[in-house]
Order: C-alpha cells, then structure tokens, then sequence
C-alpha cells in the first residue's frame, strides 16, 4: 500500500501511481462546494488523487472573512499501521488556485528500509530524529522512526 499511496505528493517528482477512488475524490470537492469554495476543483482533485479506502474522513476549515479565496482540507486513510493523512490548504488568487500539501505515511518498516525503496530520492542530512531527503523534482521528504516503524512526511506547493 505505501508504494501505491506515495504517489499522494510524488506526482511533482514523475513517479507514477494507480489512480485513486473517484467516488472520494468526488466527495472531497464537494466538501469544498458545501463550503461555497469554488475554483479549485483540479487542485483539489491533484491533492487527493490518490486516496482510496473504505474507512476515509475529511474535515473542512477556513476562516468567515477569507472563506471566499481560502480553504484548508484535511483527510486522513488507509488501515492500521499503514495510513496516510493529507492536510491541502488551497488559495484562489489572480484567476489560479495555489495549494500547499502535507502527506504524512505511517508504515511498519523501517525508515532505513523505506528509504531504500525512494529510488528517486537522495539524503540529505539528518537533524535530532528526521532523515531529510529530497527527490531530483525538489520534493522534501522527512523520516522519523517510531515504535520500529517510520513516519514518512511529504510537502509541496503548486498552482493550476
């Protein structure tokens, strides 16, 4: 599952990953429309595509005075052990939507191990608990061990 949900924030690095479930990518944007956030619908379609499972939340925030131009989306999936939370905060301004994305994995190996499998990324350093890497499309990669596992977290930006 974890090679198959990287693709959450690895679509910028030109890895490619199946697709995700349509009926909750749709179920994302129409969170944002019962918010009266409109103009986003492929940013917010590209932050979430590759989401799939049976047992997916969504939560939705913004502020009254930006509600308009601004909207934060959370959601978290998976299964036990292997989950992913994804927080995409989208911004409508001169006739573009830009979005800032943080993926979080969780998986039972290793970080050394998981680190392995990234092909496309190289390290970079390691500060206090976190190996810092980065793939040659420029995406961050941050580890962290825990309980003999790895949280895997990943951030980038776009605009559409």
């Amino acid at each position: 599952m974890k090679k198959f949900l990287l693709g959450i924030s690895l679509s910028l690095a030109a890895m490619t990953c199946d697709a995700g479930d349509p009926k909750f990518i749709d179920f994302v944007v129409k969170q944002a429309h019962q918010k009266k956030f409109y103009g986003c619908d492929a940013a917010i379609k590209s932050a979430f595509d590759q989401a799939t499972g049976d047992d997916i939340r969504v939560n939705t925030d913004w502020f009254e005075d930006t509600q308009d131009d601004f909207l934060k989306l959370t959601a978290t999936f998976g299964s036990t052990n292997d989950s992913v939370f994804i927080e995409a905060e989208f911004r409508k301004h001169s006739d573009k939507c830009y979005v800032t994305k943080t993926s979080i994995i969780t998986t039972p190996q290793s970080c050394t191990a998981y680190a392995s499998e990234m092909k496309g990324f190289e390290f970079e350093a390691e500060t206090s608990d976190y190996i810092w890497m980065k793939s040659k499309g420029g995406i961050p990669m941050y580890l962290k061990p825990f309980n003999g596992g790895c949280i895997a977290t990943f951030q980038f930006g776009n605009y559409y």
